[in-house]
């Protein structure tokens, strides 16, 4: 093998320019849905105090996606087939087949490629988390632990924890209760809810799956933007820089693309030598691809996602109330939630943050607002994504800048949400109850049964119809 990559390496030498990315000093490392949290978040799970003068944490509300995870079952094939094409750009390289010499990765890219290998992963771990993944989600519930001790205490019955009927969801909740309690962890017996209605209402919702999850017309913006002339330029790139002499199929760019996020996710500290396949520019248009998939099917593209965002928020306000409305504290002091991408951001949408002025669409990409854009997938819901809500209670006149009794702290990805109305993500427990207790209070999906309405109505008059033609025949 040393061999091959040394005699590879001369016939690039020998051959003409080559082009390195491997060794970029600053890569681009955004990929959406499958972005590490250090790269998102540019810090580890922070563990600096959350101290608001004259004002004491009486309860937190945590909604968190997982973190990093094996390939789902319908990636797994995509992914196993990229050794075939490594095997073919290798053999690309030995034949000297190019369509532009300048074009070509370098030596050390294809080394890389050289001594990558795909790592099968036993299909009944699919999608669960990885080691990194479980780290990962352990040092955030440490993290969140040192942040508010007073909340997250030892005391199990201090928690209720909601999570999902999947195996990646209780492996979240494992691996974040080992954070919070460590050697204690096995041994408590903390009280947890399967919550499926809440934390994936679009599962159940017939409406919304017909009209946006399954629906073609969804994809329409992201299919405008990847039928554009520089995206398809794009793909003629790639493919001559991996020494083809025909476009590469769609499909195996994404698998490409996928390959180099799951690395960057599973190692942040190695390079990727899928990620050498794409430029700074490429993975920019990549992430944007699926910023429009992200805004139509979840986000502001479709008002149907303000209303199935409602169960969270719902669920946040019913928290809150309950130790509002009593003088005594309450448990569960701390509620978590483990959840996915989709359900962040739906809630961020029924929430209302993250709204862009002028919305996401195939034709805007060179537009100014783009690049500062409030809809970043890979910003906002990074593996271990995260929407906190913290509630406090303040003293009157402890802090001039604090006027109502009660405050809530929105953060997101551990940061000050931004809320218009509220000072860096503090708000007045009155502006929250104003803001979203309509939305909280008219939650009830009914919109989800309208086809099935529809249809048992139109079942219904076919009976009328069938029997009143028997009587008058």
């Amino acid at each position: 093998m040393i061999w091959t990559v040394f005699g590879l390496s001369l016939l690039a030498f020998a051959t003409g320019q080559e082009i390195c990315l491997s060794g970029e000093e600053d890569p681009y490392l955004l990929f959406g849905t499958k972005t590490s949290y250090i790269f998102a978040n540019k810090i580890f799970p922070s563990t600096r105090i959350q101290d608001i003068p004259g004002c004491q944490p009486i309860a937190i509300w945590l909604l968190s996606r997982h973190g990093s995870h094996n390939p789902e079952a319908n990636e797994t094939a995509g992914l196993q087939a990229l050794t075939d094409l490594r095997n073919n750009i290798l053999t690309n390289y030995r034949s000297g087949n190019f369509r532009d010499t300048n074009q070509r990765i370098c030596s050390s890219d294809l080394n890389l490629l050289e001594r990558w290998s795909w790592s099968p992963t036993d299909p009944a771990l699919a999608g669960d988390l990885t080691s990194e993944g479980y780290i990962s989600t352990q040092q955030l519930a440490q993290a969140w632990k040192h942040k508010y001790p007073g909340l997250l205490t030892d005391n199990p019955h201090d928690y209720l924890f909601k999570y999902t009927d999947d195996l990646r969801s209780s492996t979240s909740f494992r691996a974040f209760t080992e954070g919070l309690f460590k050697s204690q962890a096995d041994g408590t017996d903390a009280p947890k809810q399967n919550d499926e209605k809440i934390l994936r209402p679009y599962k159940f919702c017939s409406t919304w799956m017909n009209e946006v999850g399954d629906n073609n017309n969804t994809l329409v913006q992201k299919g405008t933007f990847e039928s554009k002339q520089e995206y398809r330029e794009m793909i003629s790139n790639i493919s001559k820089r991996l020494g083809f002499n025909y476009d590469v199929h769609r499909d195996v760019i994404t698998s490409m693309y996928e390959m180099c996020a799951y690395n960057k996710a599973w190692n942040v500290a190695q390079i990727s030598p899928w990620c050498a396949v794409f430029t700074k520019d490429d993975l920019k248009r990549m992430e944007y691809a699926e910023d429009l998939e992200t805004y139509y099917k979840y986000g502001y593209g479709n008002s149907l996602n303000e209303k199935m965002g409602c169960t969270t928020v719902r669920d946040m306000m019913d928290f809150f109330k309950n130790h509002v409305e009593h003088d005594t504290p309450q448990q569960p002091r701390a509620q978590i939630q483990f959840t996915e991408a989709a359900t962040i951001m739906l809630t961020a949408t029924a929430m209302g943050t993250r709204r862009d002025t002028t919305p996401l669409t195939g034709d805007n990409y060179h537009t100014p607002a783009v690049p500062t854009r409030q809809w970043t997938t890979s910003l906002m819901t990074p593996f271990n994504a995260n929407i906190a809500a913290v509630l406090y209670k303040c003293t009157q006149d402890g802090n001039f800048q604090v006027k109502g009794e009660y405050q809530v702290l929105f953060l997101e990805n551990e940061k000050p949400m931004k809320i218009d109305g509220c000072r860096v993500g503090l708000c007045d427990w009155n502006f929250v109850k104003n803001k979203f207790s309509e939305i909280a209070d008219t939650c009830d999906l009914q919109f989800c049964n309208k086809a099935t309405n529809i249809k048992g109505y139109v079942s219904i008059m076919l009976l009328v119809t069938f029997f009143l033609t028997i009587l008058n025949s």
